[in-house]
């Protein structure tokens, strides 16, 4: 995907925009730098011109696809037919809100799975009185990152994301040949490059020593006066001390002097892994949607609620 493309995906996913919505702008760029890990997919189709829908395949069977609200249904039902010529068998995630393309889906025999989903969680951000709760650890500083620190900045996400501390935060056995994260100086100048990237929103936890022990980043998109929170994490050494909860609370502090009306967030909604939710909760945003993975063959759960 280039610039133009990623463009043209913004303005897409920006139109129409509601909390419920699976994508935020924050998401595609986020991933346009290829921040979230994922590959470079193998198929690409798009709808509409002026962009209306678009979908990244992985094959065999791994599909991201985002449909405009206005879509009507008979070309909704026209993108999913076009999705299962490239991927027969497919499994896409999807805001059960977005009723049509469930309808769809469904009626191409694909149904809900088990397994992990996300929430679609919100807030507003008229009265921020409730935030004066949640104060900044003892010997901790939230503050925006500077760009000569790159090196630094990057090397506390990947100390926050390293797929052994993800492991632990999961419950999962650790078997100590886990790689290191992937994330890069390359990745985050690629994210700093994305059009919604604020250097404002990019914001550290400084240690007394000098030292980061926490991060988070917010997109806002001025169109819908929505920030999203994507990503954020805290230092292994720093973990259950309030250092995320206090990024989050000064995200939500600067996205409201720079404009922003609400804020929203896409935590893993099953309780198989809460604490990310929890602390959203904490900060006064509430469940508003649900994204949940629907696939045409393999185990099902018997309903979507």
């Amino acid at each position: 995907m280039n610039r133009t493309d990623l463009d043209l995906r913004l303005e897409c996913v920006a139109r129409g925009w509601t909390p419920q919505q699976r994508l935020h702008i924050g998401d595609v760029a986020w991933a346009f730098a290829q921040g979230d890990g994922s590959p470079v997919p193998d198929r690409v189709l798009t709808w509409g011109d002026p962009l209306e829908g678009f979908a990244d395949v992985w094959l065999p069977s791994t599909v991201s696809v985002h449909l405009g609200s206005e879509m009507p249904a008979r070309r909704v039902r026209a993108c999913v037919a076009e999705i299962l010529q490239v991927a027969p068998q497919a499994t896409v995630e999807v805001s059960v809100q977005q009723v049509e393309l469930v309808r769809a889906l469904t009626a191409r025999g694909f149904r809900r799975t088990d397994g992990p989903w996300f929430a679609r969680m919100w807030r507003s951000l008229t009265d921020l009185s409730d935030l004066r709760a949640h104060r900044v650890p003892e010997g901790v500083r939230i503050r925006g990152v500077r760009r000569d620190e790159l090196a630094q900045r990057v090397e506390i996400h990947r100390r926050c994301w390293a797929p052994a501390h993800i492991k632990r935060l999961l419950g999962l056995p650790v078997t100590g040949d886990e790689s290191g994260s992937r994330y890069s100086a390359d990745k985050h100048r690629a994210v700093i490059g994305t059009p919604p990237y604020r250097e404002e929103l990019d914001l550290v936890a400084e240690a007394a020593d000098g030292s980061f022990v926490g991060f988070g980043l917010g997109w806002l998109d001025p169109r819908s006066g929505s920030v999203l929170f994507e990503p954020v994490g805290t230092a292994p050494s720093h973990a259950s001390r309030g250092v995320a909860r206090a990024l989050c609370a000064e995200m939500l502090r600067v996205a409201h002097d720079l404009g922003a009306t609400q804020a929203v967030v896409g935590p893993r909604g099953d309780d198989a892994y809460p604490v990310p939710r929890r602390l959203y909760e904490g900060l006064g945003m509430r469940a508003v949607g649900q994204v949940v993975s629907f696939s045409n063959s393999g185990p099902e759960s018997p309903s979507v609620s």
